[in-house]
Order: C-alpha cells, then structure tokens, then sequence
C-alpha cells in the first residue's frame, strides 16, 4: 500500500488509507507515526495480567504485549498495535474489517497513542470563533458535537472533534489542529446541514461532516485556548445558561471525568493527572446548561459567539 502523509493532532502521519478529518499535506515530511496493516495471522496475545478490564462490554480490551507494546483489540475481529517506541501503529485484522480502521485510528487509537507521547488529550470538540477557542466537553449525550456543527454552519472553525490535545504555551495551552469531520446523528445533520445523506461513520452509528474544506490547517499555528464549557441539561422552562468561572479546585474533577481516552482512569499516572490540574488552574471552565431543544440552538450559538 501506497503511504500518504497528513496531520492531525500535531503529528506528522504516514498512512496506507486515508483517515478521516486529517489535513493532507502535499510535500514531503519525515513523519512521526507510520501505520501499517497486517492480516489476522499476525494477532498479538496479551497476558490476562498485562490487561485493563474495559469499563463497559463494548469497549476495546486494552494491555501490553511481551514485547511492551500497546494493545488495543475488539474482540478477535481488530487489533491496533502501538509500538513501545510511539512512532509506528499496525493494524491487524480481515481485509474485509479494514473499513473499520480508520474510524478507530482517529479516535482512541490516536487518543492513547498522544497519551503515551505525554500529551494530554480531553474528550470534547473544539471550536474557533470571533476570535476566541474554546473546548465543548461533557458526558456523551450532552450534545457536544451538535452544538459545535451548529457553530460551524454560523461561522465558526472546528478546530478537532472529540479529541483535544493540549500542549503547554507559556501560562497556558495551545490546541492541536484534530479531526476536521463533525459526527451528527441523523436528526442533527438535516437540521444544521440540510441533509442526511453524509457519509456513514464505520463502527458507529452516526453521519460524517466534513467541514476540512473551511480552512486548511496542515500548516496553520495551533490556537490558543481561551475557555471550556462544560455542556449540562436544563429544564425546559430554561434558555441557555453560563455560569461563572468553576474555581480551580471543583474544574479539576470535571476535567478528570473529560480526560482521554474515557473509561481508562487506570491510566490516568500522576504526571497527567499534575497537568490536568494546572489546566484546571490556568484555564477558565464554565458550566453551559441548556434545554436539549432544537430551537434552543440559536440562543447557544448566542451565548457563546460573545
């Protein structure tokens, strides 16, 4: 397989298919991760004591091999190999399971492939706007990748979705340019971008914007991060509602249940957890409760253009 080079998350990556909401670069680069396929016959056992039980019956069986490397397997249908050396990702499986590699490349393979590179990654969208970024976190259900197409169609930049990787700036943090695709479910994407007729997501079941086209970020300087919101429900007698600055102290455990990869707390070491916390310091986090009403959209588009 031919490789092709593009960036997400800050990396340079040399991939045999193309990955979704990746910024293509067009010259030649040295990259920092490879990803290569292998058939099923090249499976890697993991020992029952190098695993971490998954949170929940469909979530991937993660562990180490022998050999140190990073395990990430579906049941004996797909595996990601992340080298010990964080530089190269081998996809095992069917040929015919291969349409399924990148959704989840992009996702929690990456996601813990930048958390062993010591990056620390928050599960949310991030969104450009008059000026300002600001990161939309919360549970899944809590309408953060609704809201941030909803910001799009009205002008905004997504900066990535579902993944931000954060990166030290001084006395604050840069977000790095992510995965350029909103996933919506159907409902969402006729009502903010007119049809339902988007790409189908493998593996998860929900519909694909692709929103690359609105500014090329492989060369462009990561933003720096103005706020996070963190998305609640309210009543339905209520509109949108913004709190004022969660002290440091209560965002901090907001920030942990937000990290990246979710469901892993197992792995979440001292050193990420000390940076979590200087997040929680350096950068303002509010709470965002709104009626989960699609004619409420307009005033969440409101409240957070200002």
């Amino acid at each position: 397989m031919t490789l092709q080079l593009c960036r997400l998350y800050g990396l340079t990556i040399a991939s045999p298919f193309p990955l979704p909401g990746a910024h293509p670069l067009a010259t030649a680069a040295a990259p920092d991760v490879t990803i290569a396929w292998e058939a099923e016959t090249a499976w890697r056992d993991v020992p029952d004591t190098q695993q971490i039980p998954p949170h929940d019956p469909d979530a991937p069986h993660v562990g180490e091999t022998v050999e140190g490397d990073l395990s990430i397997a579906w049941r004996r249908e797909l595996q990601l190999i992340l080298a010990a050396s964080h530089d190269r990702i081998t996809v095992v499986c069917t040929r015919a399971k291969l349409e399924f590699a990148p959704t989840v490349l992009v996702g929690i393979g990456l996601g813990l492939l930048l958390h062993r590179r010591g990056i620390v990654c928050l599960h949310g969208s991030v969104i450009a706007l008059n000026g300002r970024t600001f990161a939309l976190l919360g549970d899944s259900g809590t309408g953060k990748s609704t809201a941030a197409a909803a910001l799009v169609a009205h002008g905004g930049t997504l900066v990535s979705d579902d993944i931000a990787a954060l990166h030290p700036d001084g006395d604050g943090f840069t977000v790095a340019w992510g995965c350029a695709n909103v996933r919506l479910g159907a409902a969402a994407s006729t009502r903010i971008v007119g049809t339902d007729q988007l790409a189908t997501v493998p593996w998860v079941d929900k519909l694909m914007w692709d929103v690359s086209g609105n500014a090329s970020a492989a060369h462009r300087p990561a933003p720096r991060l103005d706020a996070l919101y963190l998305l609640g429900p309210a009543a339905d007698e209520h509109g949108v509602a913004i709190s004022a600055p969660i002290p440091p102290a209560r965002a901090l455990p907001r920030l942990v249940d937000s990290w990246y990869p979710q469901g892993f707390t197992p792995m979440l070491t001292q050193p990420r957890f000390d940076s979590l916390r200087v997040i929680a310091e350096r950068v303002p986090m509010f709470d965002l409760s709104y009626p989960r009403r699609w004619d409420i959209l307009p005033q969440l588009i409101a409240a957070l253009s200002g």
